[in-house]
């Protein structure tokens, strides 16, 4: 290789890992199809496409961001990138308050019997089990544990559930009704 020729190091592409946008008229025409797949054509105007124009670009379709960024655009409002990311966060934060592990929960036998009681009374006077949130409110508990209680109950065999809705239903001991079903909890 003779000196000054170009080698693998140094023959990099210019625009290597740099982000070019569209021109301008191609991102209002990208903003007049996301309001057109989002909104009524009575609320698209050119003022709205203008100003959505700057940040259409942004958001890669499918993501999170994407799907919060629609939800803004809906609510007539400016998907910039520092809204949408504190929106992701907020949203974050939340899902994993409500999906938080709780500590380890005792469950004493009169609060199996309570429970097994309310799952009982509902079959009897609905004809279908009770909600997880209707036990979270009469046991006063969180949601984390709720599902902890419950996810402990099925795994001891005294209940039963599904993901529908009022499948909580008693299984094993607890469907003959003795009370000794849990002492050990």
């Amino acid at each position: 290789m003779a000196d000054g020729e170009p080698t693998a190091q140094t023959n990099k592409p210019k625009n290597k890992g740099t982000w070019k946008r569209k021109s301008l008229a191609k991102r209002q025409r990208d903003a007049r199809e996301w309001l057109e797949r989002i909104v009524p054509p009575e609320r698209i105007t050119d003022d709205r496409v203008d100003e959505l124009a700057d940040v259409v670009d942004r958001y890669r379709p499918g993501t999170k961001y994407q799907l919060i960024a629609d939800a803004m655009v809906r609510n007539n409002e400016v998907p910039t990138i520092e809204k949408v990311a504190a929106r992701y966060e907020s949203r974050k934060n939340a899902w994993l308050r409500r999906n938080a592990r709780t500590s380890f929960m005792e469950l004493p036998p009169a609060a199996v019997d309570q429970l097994t009681g309310m799952i009982r009374a509902s079959w009897t006077r609905r004809g279908h089990g009770p909600t997880w949130s209707e036990i979270r409110a009469v046991m006063n508990w969180d949601r984390a544990q709720t599902r902890y209680a419950l996810t402990r109950l099925r795994d001891d065999g005294l209940i039963s559930f599904t993901t529908d809705s009022g499948s909580l239903t008693l299984a094993g001991k607890a469907v003959r009704g003795t009370t000794d079903a849990r002492k050990s909890a």
